[in-house]
């Protein structure tokens, strides 16, 4: 791994060996990766600098879940009153993702052709494929099995989701 070895099953024995360990693969929310995904690129910040990029409160599950799995870490204070924490990802975030350092995350230039890719791969009455999905911004569901109402607007109401009808915007204009 980027920062020591790995023991793993050969894939003949893995059968049997999966056997002992009943894991679920861990899902997380929306949410939880936004906020994940800010702190890895625009560390240091303070919980309340990514409440202003996302727009809403930062639940305090998502705080948790992302100290409990040590994926990120106080790293100091902001000289302001209050002194809020500064937050940064940890060498175990970055064994979780297979990175060496923060440098082998992609720019954010690259997740944005991964988003012009998702858009060539949509048809009418389709869906687009899940692996153009950059792994920080997968939507899936949270850990905990619960989100804040904070950010109950990332929650799926459990209907399939409509495919983006697309607009081509005249030349000059910011489509977000």
């Amino acid at each position: 791994m980027a920062s020591g070895w790995r023991v793993q099953v050969r894939p003949e024995y893995a059968d049997v060996v999966s056997r002992l360990w009943q894991e679920r693969p861990s899902r997380y929310s929306r949410a939880l990766l936004e906020t994940l995904a800010l702190i890895a690129y625009r560390q240091p910040i303070t919980r309340s600098e990514i409440e202003d990029i996302r727009g809403v409160t930062v639940a305090s599950t998502i705080m948790r879940t992302l100290h409990e799995r040590n994926w990120i870490r106080v790293v100091g204070h902001r000289e302001v009153p209050g002194h809020p924490e500064l937050l940064g990802t940890t060498r175990e975030f970055l064994d979780y993702f297979g990175l060496k350092s923060l440098d082998d995350m992609p720019t954010l230039a690259e997740l944005q052709d991964l988003d012009d890719i998702k858009v060539q791969l949509e048809f009418p009455g389709g869906r687009a494929e899940a692996a153009a999905k950059p792994a920080l911004a997968a939507p899936v569901e949270d850990a905990l099995g619960e989100d804040d109402e904070t950010d109950a607007a990332d929650d799926d109401s459990g209907e399939e989701p409509q495919a983006p009808t697309l607009v081509a915007a005249p030349p000059g204009v910011d489509e977000r």
